[in-house]
C-alpha cells in the first residue's frame, strides 16, 4: 500500500523510534500552513511498512505532544490497517495559534524538510497570528467616536457613542481599557496620513505635502482619497477620429490600494501609510507586509487575509470599501503584478501614469533653452521695464502679437513677472 509522496503537510516515518522527528515536522506544517499530518510505519516513498505497537505506544505520542508541543494542540491518533495487515500510525494537527514550538524552538515546513525560524520570521509569525490592535493599549482612555458614529450613520446603522458600540467594534482590550484601534478611530487621533507630491521622478524635491491629521483615521483616509482623486487630470485622445478621454490613473486601482494599505498596515509601530506622487507615478508604501502563510499566488488572486480583520470590517460597515479579497485582482487587472514590490517590512504599489502630468510639462517647458526672439525680448525688458507691447515690439523688430505670447510663456515659466497692474505696473525679469 502507498500514500504517495511527502509534502508540506504530510510527512513519513518508519518507526517509532523517529517520534521526536516527527512531532518536529507535525510543528513546522502547523506553523506553515495551519495543517499536518504525520505518518509512522511508512518509508520515505510512502509504502506502508507497518509497525509493531505496544501497548503504551499511543500514550507515549499523547504525552509527548501535550509535554512538548506549545501552545497546546488536539492532535487526532489513528492506528489503522493495510489489507495485508500491516499496522501503521496518523497523527494529525489543525491549528492557528502560531507560532507553535517544540521543545521551546520554533520550527517551519520548507518544501519536505523542516528548517528553524529566526526570529524576523517569528515577529512575523506573530504579527500575522493575531488582531495585534485589539490586544494593544491606548495612550489615552478619555476618548471619543463621533466622527465614527457620524460615518457609521451615513451608511445606514443605527448607533451611538456608547458602551456597546465600543465592544461591537473591538475598541477594548481583553482589559477593558481602550486600544490602538479606537485611538485611531476616535476623534482624538494623532497619526497622520500624508501625500507627497514630488517634483520630478525622484524624492529630491518636494512640491506639495499634504498632511492629514487631528480626526478619526475613517476620515483621513476619505479625504487622502478626495485629495488624490482630485489630482486625476484628463487628456482628450483623437488619433483614431474618435474622442477618448485618458485618466491619468485608474481610480479604483488607486482606492483598492489605498484601502489595503491602510487595513494591512503596521499601526502597532506608529507609523502610517502615504502616498507619493512623481511625474510618471504614483506609489501606496504600506509598512509591515502580506501574512507569514499568504503565499504569493494567493495574495495575486485574491484570498484575503487581513493583518488588522476587525479594521477591515469597520472599514467595511462604514462604506469603505465592500469586501475583502476584491482589491489586488482589480489592481493586477489594470496594472499587472508588477505594480507590487512586497518586501520584508513594507508593500509598494506602483500606479504608472497613462500620461505625463501637466505639472511635468511646465518643469519641461522651464529646463529648455531659451530662443533667440525670447533672449530679445528679455533684454529689451531689463532696458524698458515699463515697455508696452508695442514699445518692446518696436525695439526688437517682433510684432506685437508674438510679444504678448513670448511674455505669456516666460511668464508661466517663472522668468518674467508683472509687478501691479496693467496701466501702471512694470515687467521683472527673474534672473
Amino acid at each position: 500500500m502507498n500514500l504517495g509522496r511527502e509534502s508540506e503537510i504530510q510527512e513519513f516515518k518508519k518507526s517509532m523510534a523517529e517520534l521526536n522527528e516527527g512531532l518536529i515536522s507535525l510543528v513546522a506544517m502547523l506553523n506553515k500552513n495551519g495543517i499536518g499530518s504525520v505518518y509512522f510505519g511508512v518509508d520515505d516513498n510512502g509504502n506502508v511498512s507497518g509497525l509493531v505497537l505496544g501497548k503504551n505506544t499511543i500514550k507515549d505520542i499523547t504525552d509527548r505532544i501535550y509535554e512538548r508541543i506549545k501552545p497546546s494542540i488536539t492532535a487526532g491518533i489513528e492506528v489503522l490497517e493495510t489489507p495485508d495487515a500491516k499496522r501503521y500510525v496518523h497523527v494529525s494537527a489543525k491549528g492557528l495559534e502560531r507560532p507553535y514550538t517544540y521543545l521551546e524552538d520554533v520550527y517551519v515546513r520548507s518544501g519536505e524538510s523542516n528548517r528553524k525560524a529566526p526570529m524576523s520570521e517569528i515577529r512575523q509569525m506573530l504579527l500575522s497570528s493575531d488582531d495585534v490592535l485589539i490586544e494593544s493599549h491606548s495612550h489615552r482612555n478619555d476618548l471619543t467616536f463621533s466622527e465614527l458614529v457620524s460615518v457609521l450613520k451615513d451608511s445606514g446603522l443605527d448607533v451611538r457613542d456608547d458602551e456597546r458600540l465600543r465592544k461591537s467594534l473591538s475598541l477594548y482590550n481583553n482589559e477593558m481599557e481602550h486600544n490602538f484601534q479606537a485611538e485611531l478611530l476616535s476623534d482624538q487621533n494623532c497619526i497622520p496620513l500624508t501625500v507627497v507630491v514630488f517634483k520630478g521622478k525622484d524624492r529630491s524635491s518636494i512640491s506639495i505635502r499634504k498632511d492629514y491629521s487631528g480626526h478619526s483615521l475613517i476620515r483621513e483616509v476619505r479625504s487622502v482619497i478626495d485629495y488624490v482623486r482630485a489630482l486625476n487630470e484628463t487628456r482628450v485622445d483623437m488619433s483614431d477620429a474618435v474622442r477618448k478621454d485618458i485618466s491619468l490613473f485608474d481610480e479604483d486601482s488607486f482606492d483598492e490600494a489605498w484601502i489595503n494599505a491602510c487595513v494591512h498596515n503596521n499601526w502597532i509601530g506608529h507609523i502610517a501609510p502615504t502616498v507619493h506622487i512623481f511625474d510618471d507615478r504614483m506609489e501606496i508604501i504600506s509598512y509591515g507586509t502580506i501574512p507569514y502563510w499568504l503565499s504569493i499566488d494567493d495574495f495575486y488572486s485574491g484570498r484575503s487575509m487581513p493583518v488588522n480583520k476587525s479594521l477591515m470590517r469597520i472599514f467595511i460597515q462604514a462604506g469603505l470599501t465592500e469586501h475583502t479579497g476584491h482589491g489586488v485582482p482589480v489592481i493586477v487587472s489594470k496594472y499587472g503584478e508588477q505594480a507590487f514590490d512586497i518586501g520584508l517590512s513594507t508593500v509598494c504599489v506602483t500606479l504608472r501614469f497613462r500620461h505625463p502630468r501637466v505639472a511635468a510639462s511646465f518643469r519641461s517647458e522651464e529646463s529648455r533653452p531659451l530662443t533667440t526672439k525670447e533672449l530679445e525680448l528679455l533684454d529689451a525688458i531689463r532696458i524698458n521695464p515699463n515697455g508696452t507691447f508695442e514699445d518692446l515690439s518696436a525695439v526688437t523688430g517682433i510684432s506685437k502679437s508674438t510679444i504678448a505670447k513670448i511674455a505669456m510663456n516666460l511668464k508661466k515659466s517663472g522668468k518674467i513677472e508683472r509687478i501691479g497692474n496693467k496701466r501702471t505696473g512694470y515687467w521683472k525679469v527673474n534672473e
